[in-house]
């Protein structure tokens, strides 16, 4: 054996024992990991149950608040809460929306004239949480505090209502009526009405149609500006029509579903 050739038989002897250790101990890793995944999984169920506990607690605290007379400063606090409740998606489908008509319930009570709010429950509660009569409750709230007189958007409100009774609650009769006092409401601001009369009367007479389906929530994306409602109204609209192609501006093309008469139409152009 030379003395060139010692050195290059260790080399090998020590790589050999390197990838052997090597190996072992990622064999023991990829064991425990596997082993403690499932305590892995309850401890972050229990962080989660744990929030959701802290945030009860503080929608008693800002209440709290209210009661001391800082009524403003309760309902802004619920307010930032809810905002960040309700963007945290992965708790959310962990735990679903347990609390969100409470957030709902306890800032519109310390703030009634909060008008973003009303218009945000019929999303969270009827969409996000499946509480559509909360979400109806929370609106016959906004609907008594609201008038054309005092906000020229409050007939939004019965365009949401309407939704509600129409998609969730099934009752079309009470959808039409909406329809029909939102009408009135926007001619009073010196908005045409006729449109949602008609839409009213479309629905009653063939309230399970797709295209009674679509022209509500054609409705519902042309009331708002937010952005989040008009992603998740837009989901809505491309199930139930036929997206042709999205245009250089960034504005959806969309084919509505026919009408009863077979008349073609142009498709809508719809922007968020």
């Amino acid at each position: 054996m030379t003395a060139a050739a010692l050195p290059r038989r260790r080399s090998r002897f020590s790589l050999t024992g390197t990838l052997a250790a090597v190996g072992g101990a990622l064999l023991c890793g990829i064991l425990v990991v596997r082993l403690q995944v499932p305590m892995l999984e309850r401890i972050n169920l229990e962080a989660l149950e744990n929030a959701e506990a802290r945030k009860n607690r503080n929608i008693a605290l800002a209440t709290t608040l209210g009661w001391l007379g800082y009524r403003n400063l309760g309902a802004s606090w619920l307010w930032l809460e809810l905002i960040q409740y309700y963007g945290d998606a992965p708790a959310r489908a962990q735990t679903g929306y347990g609390l969100a008509y409470e957030y709902f319930d306890h800032m519109l009570r310390l703030d009634p004239n909060f008008f973003l709010g009303y218009r945000l429950s019929s999303l969270v509660l009827a969409y996000q949480a499946g509480q559509p009569e909360k979400a109806v409750e929370i609106l016959d709230r906004g609907l008594q505090q609201f008038n054309p007189q005092n906000n020229p958007d409050a007939w939004r409100l019965y365009v949401d209502r309407a939704l509600i009774n129409f998609m969730f609650l099934g009752d079309a009769e009470a959808g039409r009526r909406d329809y029909y006092q939102a009408a009135a409401w926007r001619e009073q601001v010196g908005l045409p009405g006729d449109d949602f009369r008609q839409l009213g009367d479309n629905i009653a007479r063939s309230p399970l149609s797709r295209r009674s389906r679509f022209d509500v929530w054609l409705s519902v994306f042309n009331a708002t500006s937010d952005r989040d409602t008009r992603q998740f109204v837009l989901e809505q609209l491309t199930q139930l029509g036929t997206v042709l192609r999205t245009l250089p501006t960034g504005e959806i093309e969309i084919l509505p579903p026919p009408l009863p008469s077979g008349l073609e139409e142009e498709p809508y152009r719809l922007r968020l």
